[in-house]
């Protein structure tokens, strides 16, 4: 339903022109929604689904390249990552997590450097970029991330070795 919804969204948008920032936004909307619906069903993490959602993800990224608003970004880049881990792709998954990274950094971005710390671990099995997302999310006072970052330590619990 809600990607039903996206879909419709994004030809209205399309259909008006109103302006690259708007479309770039819909395809993202519709790129999470086919994502986390077929996370959602056991049987949506068929390729057709998958790669539905990584058409809208691309074009949202290139949306935010043509509208200027590399700021938004990292919005994509990080689920992004995510599908590319179901897809079996670790390399495109790390290079998406290495440009949002880059973009907070260089942009002061604190509280999406603690996403982008917190994606990696949890895609990467990286126990290093899981200390520097409890780092910075106590730093930052960053209440959102906290529950995430407990699961994400209970997680690396399973993939870490005993010491």
């Amino acid at each position: 339903m809600v990607e039903k919804r996206a879909a419709q969204t994004l030809g209205w948008v399309e259909q008006a022109a109103i302006d690259l920032l708007s479309i770039a936004l819909d395809h993202l909307t519709l790129a999470r929604a086919t994502l986390f619906a077929a996370l959602l069903d056991p049987a949506g993490l068929e390729r057709p689904a998958l790669d539905r959602a990584a058409r809208a993800f691309t074009a949202a990224v290139d949306g935010f390249h043509a509208a200027g608003t590399t700021h938004h970004m990292p919005r994509a880049l990080l689920p992004r990552a995510l599908l590319h881990t179901l897809l079996n792709a670790p390399a495109a998954a790390r290079a998406d997590l290495d440009e949002a990274w880059a973009i907070a950094s260089r942009g002061g971005m604190r509280l999406l450097m603690a996403d982008c710390h917190l994606h990696r671990a949890r895609l990467l099995r990286d126990p290093t970029a899981l200390a520097q997302a409890r780092a910075l999310i106590e730093a930052c006072g960053y209440g959102r991330r906290r529950a995430e970052l407990a699961d994400a330590e209970q997680a690396a619990r399973t993939w870490l070795p005993a010491s």
